[in-house]
């Protein structure tokens, strides 16, 4: 039985007369005469009657009829979910993610991925960097999300944006957000940093940044995340340097002062297996770089 005696079928039963099906498929008559006739041979019973005016449907044909319809509907919708898988438009996006890329910007660029693409089936995992490294090459991530990664020959790293940073401090004052300041007039506060582990971190970076303009940190505390280390900042334990991300949101007791250097800034990191060859994970990177 073939898709093309289905269709054949149909049309016939449809408009009650092979040459108007004939016409309507544009195909010339007596091959669908033929296909038709072979449909029967292969089921072993008549399924239209052939008269002077065109066909008629037998029992064995209305009942078929159905049938045959159903059976050509699932195969144009499994080609066009298999056309749409191939383009991306369909499919399981699996996302890795690492500290606070989670709150503010992997959410925005999701929500415009779902704009583009609805019918896309998004997954998200928190992961250490070793074990996001690992999922990326085992196929049971597509695409992971961080700041700071180390080299790794077989997975591409690319950098998205860089965030503006802030200082996070006591809110021991009432009034309007503090006006940019410069990182050296905190050089003589204590510091918090996080995270404590998953080296390289922003607590390196943030280092190197105070040291690169003459600080050298007095670190009160080594946070083991951003949730503690704000909550260290907010009882005065000391100031912390965030991204913006968990600037843009409201932490009780917790100031946040955008820095004056606006060069300064922490990267934002999509991270992905070179092998991986997975439409939907293309059409989400072809997504981020517009």
């Amino acid at each position: 039985m073939e898709f093309r005696q289905l269709r054949y079928f149909v049309a016939a039963a449809e408009y009650g007369n092979i040459g108007t099906a004939a016409q309507r498929l544009n195909v010339s008559q007596p091959p669908v005469s033929r296909q038709i006739q072979a449909l029967e041979d292969e089921l072993g019973v008549q399924l239209l009657v052939r008269t002077t005016k065109g066909v008629s449907l037998t029992a064995a044909g209305r009942s078929f009829l159905e049938d045959a319809r159903v059976i050509l509907t699932r195969s144009r919708d499994s080609r066009d979910r298999c056309r749409a898988a191939g383009r991306g438009d369909v499919g399981r996006l699996a996302i890795g993610y690492l500290g606070s890329v989670i709150y503010q910007v992997l959410p925005a660029l999701l929500r415009d991925f779902r704009r583009e693409v609805p019918e896309a089936d998004i997954s998200l995992a928190q992961l250490s960097k070793h074990d996001m490294v690992q999922a990326l090459r085992d196929g049971v991530i597509h695409v992971g999300f961080g700041r700071y990664f180390p080299g790794e020959p077989d997975i591409i790293f690319e950098k998205i944006q860089d965030e503006p940073l802030y200082v996070a401090t006591a809110d021991e004052r009432a009034g309007a957000p503090d006006r940019p300041v410069a990182l050296a007039s905190y050089k003589d506060r204590p510091f918090v940093l996080f995270p404590k582990g998953d080296r390289p971190s922003f607590a390196d970076e943030i280092i190197a940044l105070l040291k690169a303009r003459g600080i050298q940190p007095r670190i009160e505390h080594f946070a083991e995340d951003a949730t503690a280390a704000l909550a260290l900042t907010a009882m005065g334990a000391g100031v912390c340097v965030v991204p913006a991300s968990l600037a843009a949101i409201h932490w009780p007791g917790v100031r946040f002062t955008p820095l004056l250097d606006d060069a300064v800034g922490s990267p934002i990191v999509c991270a992905y297996a070179q092998h991986c060859d997975e439409p939907i994970l293309h059409r989400f990177l072809g997504a981020i770089r517009r």
